[in-house]
């Protein structure tokens, strides 16, 4: 049967909205996991400085205060190797398939800098965080092996006893590049 005329029209003019449709679609997921920009006078790259800070539009948060703290017990425990602090501000979710040797032994050389909090929003709590990691290779992940990391991810956090704590990360919020 061949096409013709009007049906040859109403057929591509069909395919043309399924194949537009399904790239604004695209397009538009694409652009909703994406991390936003940068906050303001932040400049990715290693540190000295292990401080958890705060953007103006994340300080605006009822909650920034708190939030900031748990991060900065969460980071600093990883920079001093500190796994019973790890412990106290992560939720079972994140500890109970981690052991004190194999905690231990993935963040053995892991130093964590240049840490801001970019964003936080809420239902659930969740906080975009931008920081810089320096590691062995061989404990960076598997798919960018590298010795300094810049990251853009999302921290889910949840209220357990009374208790902010981290409960994940939204992989479809995060992002890593090797430092330059």
């Amino acid at each position: 049967m061949r096409l013709r005329g009007r049906r040859l029209t109403m057929v591509l003019t069909v395919v043309l909205i399924v194949v537009v449709g399904g790239g604004a679609s695209a397009a538009w997921a694409l652009g909703k996991t994406r991390p936003g920009s940068m906050p303001d006078g932040y400049a990715a790259g290693p540190s000295g400085d292990e401080s958890v800070t705060v953007s103006a539009a994340a300080g605006l948060h009822p909650r920034a205060g708190e939030v900031r703290q748990t991060l900065q017990t969460y980071f600093d425990a990883i920079n001093r190797r500190d796994f019973p602090a790890w412990h106290t501000v992560v939720g079972p979710e994140q500890s109970a398939n981690q052991t004190f040797e194999d905690w231990s032994h993935a963040y053995s050389t892991t130093v964590d800098s240049n840490l801001v909090i970019a964003d936080i929003a809420d239902d659930p709590l969740r906080v975009r965080t931008m920081f810089t990691s320096e590691q062995s290779a061989e404990f960076a992940p598997k798919r960018l092996p590298a010795t300094c990391i810049n990251w853009d991810l999302t921290y889910l956090l949840t209220d357990q006893d009374g208790v902010l704590k981290l409960s994940g990360i939204d992989p479809s919020t995060q992002s890593m590049t090797a430092c330059r």
